[in-house]
């Protein structure tokens, strides 16, 4: 939901009196840490559909929580920023119930396809299908969402806020003066 929620934030930012230009004076704190964060969550996913082993099974699950650290990071250090609360709480409820699950975002597989259920049954992934042991289940992959136009998706209490705070990020900056956007190092 995160790419609908970034354009839905441009479109009324822009409708509303925004401008692109103003993106570019926003100054993020340790920017690097999100793509490393990314390209971590990208590898071990790829590793796991893969099959792939990458050495003990702890690795994984530790790479993937030590990734969400990572963004938790950069967001506190920018917690300043309009809509960075939200999202750094969410990233934070997330990071709790992946690491609590054993570096999985568990998913409630009633809403889940016969294959799609099958693939995280084998180990596919970043997510893990909930089950009677699964720790703090109320901010896993619970609420599902089929709007027209969009394909079927799962997502999180965590999700939610991230998205609120996605919004807020956007439309703060392309609506605010352009000197009131720029941040001290």
């Amino acid at each position: 939901m995160l790419i609908e929620t970034l354009i839905f934030a441009f479109i009324i930012s822009l409708l509303s009196g925004g401008k692109i230009s103003r993106l570019g004076e926003l100054v993020l704190r340790e920017f690097w840490l999100v793509p490393l964060a990314l390209l971590i969550q990208s590898g071990v996913y790829w590793v796991a559909v893969r099959g792939i082993g990458l050495g003990p099974t702890w690795v994984s699950p530790v790479l993937d929580t030590g990734s969400y650290f990572l963004l938790l990071i950069f967001t506190i250090r920018n917690i300043s920023i309009p809509g960075m609360g939200f999202i750094t709480l969410g990233i934070l409820l997330n990071t709790l119930v992946i690491g609590l699950n054993g570096g999985v975002m568990p998913v409630d597989p009633s809403f889940l396809s016969e294959a799609n259920r099958n693939a995280l049954l084998e180990g596919q992934g970043t997510h893990g299908l909930m089950t009677s042991w699964t720790r703090l289940s109320f901010l896993a992959d619970v609420l599902y969402i089929d709007l027209l136009g969009m394909r079927k998706q799962m997502f999180s209490v965590g999700d939610i806020l991230i998205d609120i705070g996605v919004f807020f990020l956007v439309y703060k900056t392309l609506r605010q003066p352009q000197e009131s956007n720029a941040k001290t190092l």
